[in-house]
């Protein structure tokens, strides 16, 4: 038994999704997550806004006795994993999301396949999901699709507002208009709207959660006593009520500032 933490980071709630699937996977390991709700959306902020908000969280986890840190954002790793890999490799094991669950993402795909994108602007700008995919199969067909606005109805509960089905219908009919085999959910947000998606278009959505939990597993081996810490750099409160859909937290959500 050890007090060692795996850290999970995000902008905000999106990715509980990523530390239940963690958890469901993993329950005897320890995890401190820390949403920075302060600086939410990381996708419309440059690379180098990215890069500064998410070293300040690793050199909080370096102090807190995390040695494996989960980047559960698709835009952080999409436009800052490199360099913080680069500065923090000898100090922590970092998964990056993208890199990661490129080659499940596209499982099953045939060459001249098409695969639809939703994720934030910076992700689709990076190119990211694209050069990993094409790293493996440069044949299929990638559509990236910029969807600014589902971060915000996530963290601010807006899911039943006409004016957010309406946002979300523009973006399924370029899904649908390209006749997509599967959609990629490219950011960690998303999972939390896959039910209005599936009601609006009903095609294969890709959660990367789990294919990410599955590698993670396999290559951390202490064991802990399953303990979560969770923390917000704003408004902790508003963290808690926007987290419920995905993870039911206990305990108090605590503010955290760099």
């Amino acid at each position: 038994m050890t007090n060692e933490y795996i850290g999970v980071l995000d902008s905000g709630v999106g990715g509980l999704s990523i530390l239940s699937e963690l958890y469901k996977a993993m329950p005897d390991k320890n995890y401190i997550y820390v949403g920075d709700t302060k600086n939410i959306p990381y996708g419309t902020k440059t690379p180098l806004e990215v890069y500064s908000y998410t070293k300040d969280i690793l050199n909080y986890f370096l102090k807190n006795n995390v040695k494996n840190v989960v980047i559960a954002c698709n835009t952080t790793s999409a436009v800052a994993y490199d360099e913080l890999n680069k500065e923090f490799k000898d100090k922590l094991k970092i998964f990056p999301l993208i890199q990661s669950i490129a080659s499940t993402a596209i499982e099953g795909l045939k060459d001249n396949d098409i695969i639809a994108l939703l994720a934030t602007r910076a992700t689709v700008n990076s190119g990211k999901y694209e050069k990993e995919i094409h790293k493996i199969n440069p044949k299929i067909k990638v559509i990236s699709i910029d969807c600014t606005g589902f971060v915000e109805i996530v963290e601010n509960r807006l899911y039943k507002e006409n004016k957010s089905i309406e946002l979300i219908k523009t973006k399924l009919d370029i899904v649908k208009n390209n006749n997509a085999k599967r959609v990629i959910l490219g950011c960690t947000h998303y999972p939390y709207l896959v039910d209005i998606f599936k009601n609006i278009l009903n095609v294969e959505y890709f959660n990367p959660a789990v294919s990410l939990a599955k590698k993670v597993k396999n290559e951390i081996n202490f064991k802990g006593n399953g303990e979560i810490k969770f923390y917000s750099t704003i408004n902790p409160d508003e963290f808690k009520k926007s987290a419920k859909m995905f993870f039911d937290i206990q305990d108090d959500v605590k503010l955290i500032s760099f």
